[in-house]
């Protein structure tokens, strides 16, 4: 009751257009939970007698942009997958309704945002504003052998494989079926995906944890041969090997092949980045550059504290000295821009906030620095880009976010 009193008191203020920012959020989190059948017919009243800001022209836009967030959040839920019947059956079905009326209410109040609230520097001519683009959060799908995708809990950080497919905390994510026990465990490809604004935990059948970051994936076998440990990866990831003397742990990329006994390191391996990274943390690792699948010219060993960068293009490969936190922050929640300049800090934000990023004139130059927590929304960092850049933004409906520079950058610390 205290749930649907606090929800009815803060529809009431949204129809009177007294809603602030904080009880926005509220609302939208309690929808997104509420329980309640006999309060659908409260909210599809108030929906009803609203039913002329439908005609909005930016309505479709913002069903467009907002439902993937809404749709992680509802689906973070746990969800019988059976065929209701009798009493079943009917609360479906004002579950359903009720989730649609969440998202109409929410894309409402979000509506009532663009006309009641003063916009800020950052979205005078945008539909929606860098305040409501949260950060990314534990989403991934798992592909399996067969190619059927499992779309990963929301609310658990990782999955362990080996004698079955886990989430951390022990529950199953999918029994194998007769068939799939009979195959040999080390044919038995997956594939854990990460999309834009996710991040997943793996646990893989040696014991080696692997965090994958955003729009990145990681194919692995269900269980490893006798011979080698090797995976493949396209992104970022951070290893932690368990060690083996006699069964190495090798990991391929497009541009490289990284081979180790035990050890933990950072791979940054986008397809869109102009290098490929591998950094040391501990232990030690043999990179070789990869073409057409093949190993070429001679390997190097990376000992800790080091970097290995590889061309894109031209294919060459540079040992530099680094402070390894710089490239594992991601894996503690934070970016660290150090020594980075705005075009490839640019690259971390599009993807951790699932926004594409276009620059009007000419492209900012310079160099970041210092730390911030990847649990911030867009606007803070957008907030430390105008105050000590001087560039300016503007974030389009279809989260197409556009830099002006309005004077020369220059070096920066958070």
């Amino acid at each position: 009751m205290e749930n649907r009193n606090a929800i009815l008191s803060l529809l009431t203020a949204y129809l009177n257009k007294q809603v602030s920012r904080e009880e926005f959020d509220r609302l939208f989190s309690a929808l997104t939970e509420l329980e309640d059948e006999d309060f659908q017919a409260t909210i599809l009243q108030a929906l009803d007698n609203q039913a002329d800001v439908t005609k909005s022209d930016f309505i479709p836009e913002r069903v467009a942009q907002l439902y993937p967030e809404l749709l992680a959040k509802v689906s973070a839920t746990p969800q019988v997958a059976i065929t209701p019947t009798g009493r079943s059956a009917r609360r479906s079905v004002i579950g359903w309704k009720l989730s649609v009326a969440a998202a109409t209410i929410f894309l409402f109040l979000a509506a009532g945002f663009y006309f009641w609230q003063d916009t800020d520097r950052h979205n005078r001519t945008s539909l929606i504003s860098a305040e409501q683009i949260v950060p990314g959060s534990d989403r991934a799908t798992l592909t399996l052998a067969d190619g059927r995708t499992v779309d990963l809990s929301a609310a658990q950080k990782g999955i362990a494989v080996g004698n079955g497919i886990r989430y951390l905390d022990g529950t199953e994510v999918i029994a194998l079926t007769a068939d799939e026990g009979k195959q040999t465990a080390n044919t038995r490809l997956l594939t854990l995906t990460t999309p834009k604004g996710g991040q997943y935990q793996l646990s893989l059948p040696d014991g080696t944890k692997v965090w994958l970051n955003a729009a990145s994936s990681l194919v692995y076998p269900e269980a490893f041969g006798d011979d080698i440990r090797e995976v493949k990866l396209e992104g970022e990831a951070y290893f932690e090997v368990t060690k083996e003397r006699n069964r190495s742990f090798v990991v391929n990329t497009e541009k490289q092949r990284v081979a180790v006994l035990g050890t933990s390191f950072n791979i940054s391996a986008y397809s869109n980045d102009e290098v490929t990274k591998t950094t040391l943390v501990t232990g030690s690792v043999r990179v070789n550059i990869l073409a057409g699948g093949v190993t070429q010219g001679e390997s190097r060993i990376l000992a800790p504290n080091q970097q290995s960068v590889i061309g894109n293009q031209e294919n060459n490969l540079a040992v530099n000295s680094i402070d390894p936190r710089t490239a594992i922050a991601w894996k503690d929640g934070l970016f660290n821009f150090h020594g980075l300049g705005i075009d490839e800090a640019m690259k971390q934000i599009e993807r951790w906030y699932d926004i594409r990023v276009r620059y009007e004139g000419p492209k900012p130059t310079g160099y970041l620095g210092g730390k911030m927590s990847r649990g911030v929304r867009l606007s803070t960092f957008l907030d430390f880009l105008e105050r000590d850049f001087g560039i300016r933004s503007e974030l389009k409906a279809d989260r197409t976010l556009v830099l002006y520079a309005t004077n020369t950058a220059r070096n920066a610390d958070l």
